[in-house]
């Protein structure tokens, strides 16, 4: 349906985004701050739980993985993440997976996999360094 007040009909994922937005979601002072907000340039960008919350609110069947999805990554992406995460640092295989997490779960998954254990050396390691450091 489209919105009572601007005439906007939503759809595919901007339903959830517009059921956020309605009196089944927010209360009328809560709709006035976010009729302001989206008058004065503000996008709206609510979190994917919330966007699943309005989703199971709305009856909606589960959106389908995008093609690709359950593709892992490439041994050579694999090499190159772990390379990366020991001579840079393991925040570049935290961000592969902040990259990879909505579009290609199972490779946001290993490259997690592949960054845990760099990012837990590099911390004992850094942590034998300080401790050595202050009593040695």
């Amino acid at each position: 349906m489209p919105c009572k007040a601007c005439g906007y009909a939503p759809s595919g994922e901007d339903r959830q985004v517009a059921w956020l937005f309605s009196e089944h979601h927010l209360s009328p002072d809560e709709l006035g701050f976010a009729a302001v907000r989206v008058r004065g340039g503000d996008r709206p960008d609510p979190a994917s739980t919330l966007k699943e919350l309005a989703r199971e609110a709305m009856g909606a069947l589960p959106a389908p993985l995008p093609a690709g999805a359950r593709e892992p990554l490439a041994l050579r992406a694999i090499v190159a993440l772990t390379a990366a995460n020991l001579l840079l640092t393991p925040l570049t295989g935290v961000a592969v997976w902040l990259g990879l997490r909505d579009d290609r779960p199972a490779a946001a998954r290993q490259a997690l996999l592949f960054t845990m254990p760099v990012a837990l050396g590099v911390g004992v390691l850094w942590a034998a360094v300080l401790v050595a450091g202050l009593y040695g």
